[in-house]
């Protein structure tokens, strides 16, 4: 029994060390991914963020719009960013700028002031300067708090650039926010397919481009965190910038979704805001690995699911009670009616009970006339009173 169990351990020993080779004989395994970059560039030292009213995703083509294309290669591009009603340009600049949804901050461009802060007053808190320049007018009291600020009366996209290009030339703010009016207009009067809207999408990326190249003759666009997106309907988000990984074709977003991931990457935190960073957009550095954006991921879509699930059930709840609602007051519809079909019925009784008491009424006089009148005939002609 002893040889036998020295036999099978051998022959196990042997067996182990043809699974598992001596490191100078085992084949050499790739290298581990990296996670983070081992030279990350500095932080931008300012953001400006171009906000094309109108401007559609599947305007955008390398022909047409060659400056905010070129901008989608060099940074990270979302061709669906989804936004909730209504669909006008107040609500959708508003939820762009705070994060949330126009049910949360109740803009929509009339007298009701803003519910939520944006992006610009939490920076502005932190000593970092914003600036507006809103070729559409129409930000003017939701951006009512910042100093830096100029809502025209601007004639054309080049007048709103070129005002953006001498505030942050001359201010030097931190995040400029420019509203280019020209798309927005031309789409609510043509719509989305003409031709007119198409030229007015080209003519907004000439205008864009001018910006990049007077940044870039400035000496400052490659330090300079550039955004490009849109408003109504179904806008695009380009984003480049030190932050942000190069390239990336990021999966739907929201347009409340930039706020958050402009915070977080400034040390912000904005806790009345529903939007969630973008990490897919951003690239690895210090304290911020693939993995740990990964999780970081996972973490808030399953907490956005979790709002949606709970969202859901409320509405279907509310669906339940307006069910339940509707069925009371069907069925006290339906009492009324039997209500005021008897009482109507009691009415037409009555009505002919008036009338035949009418009747009777009337018949009776005629009898009592009648009478009277044979009475006197009788006392005529018997006692001769009247001759």
């Amino acid at each position: 029994m002893a040889v036998m169990r020295k036999i099978v351990a051998g022959a196990a020993l042997c067996f182990l060390l043809v699974l598992c080779p001596s490191p100078e004989t085992a084949p050499a395994l790739p290298p581990a991914a990296t996670e983070i970059d081992p030279d990350p560039p500095p932080k931008s030292r300012q953001i400006v963020m171009l906000v094309v009213d109108g401007l559609q995703a599947d305007s955008l083509s390398p022909g047409r719009t060659p400056n905010i294309n070129g901008l989608g290669m060099a940074g990270a591009r979302a061709d669906r960013v989804s936004a909730m009603p209504p669909d006008n340009s107040e609500a959708r600049l508003y939820s762009l700028l705070s994060g949330t949804d126009p049910a949360d901050h109740g803009y929509t461009g009339g007298k009701a002031s803003p519910g939520r802060r944006t992006i610009m007053s939490y920076l502005e808190e932190k000593g970092l300067k914003s600036a507006v320049v809103d070729g559409t007018g129409r930000l003017e009291k939701a951006c009512g708090e910042l100093g830096l600020k100029n809502f025209g009366p601007f004639g054309s996209d080049g007048e709103v650039v070129a005002a953006a290009l001498d505030l942050i030339r001359n201010k030097k703010p931190f995040l400029t926010v420019v509203v280019l009016p020209g798309p927005g207009r031309q789409l609510a009067l043509s719509g989305k397919d003409s031709k007119d809207y198409q030229s007015s999408v080209t003519a907004a990326d000439t205008m864009v481009g001018k910006m990049f190249r007077q940044l870039h003759a400035d000496g400052i666009f490659e330090e300079t965190m550039i955004i490009v997106t849109g408003t109504t309907g179904r806008p695009p988000l380009v984003i480049k910038g030190n932050d942000f990984a190069a390239g990336a074709k990021l999966p739907p977003v929201c347009l409340k979704d930039l706020a958050p991931t402009l915070g977080y990457l400034y040390g912000i935190s904005m806790p009345e805001g529903g939007g969630l960073i973008i990490w897919d957009a951003l690239r690895p550095a210090a304290g911020r690995t693939e993995i740990f954006m990964l999780k970081q991921r996972v973490r808030d879509l399953g907490a956005a699911y979790a709002d949606a699930v709970d969202a859901a059930a409320r509405l279907e709840n509310e669906k339940i009670l307006v069910q339940e609602e509707k069925t009371r007051l069907a069925r006290d519809k339906r009492f009324v009616e039997e209500e005021i079909e008897a009482r109507e019925k009691e009415i037409e009784r009555l009505k002919l009970t008036i009338s035949v008491m009418k009747l009777a009424g009337l018949a009776g006089l005629i009898l009592f006339a009648a009478a009277m009148v044979a009475e006197y005939r009788i006392l005529k002609k018997r006692y001769l009173f009247f001759t």
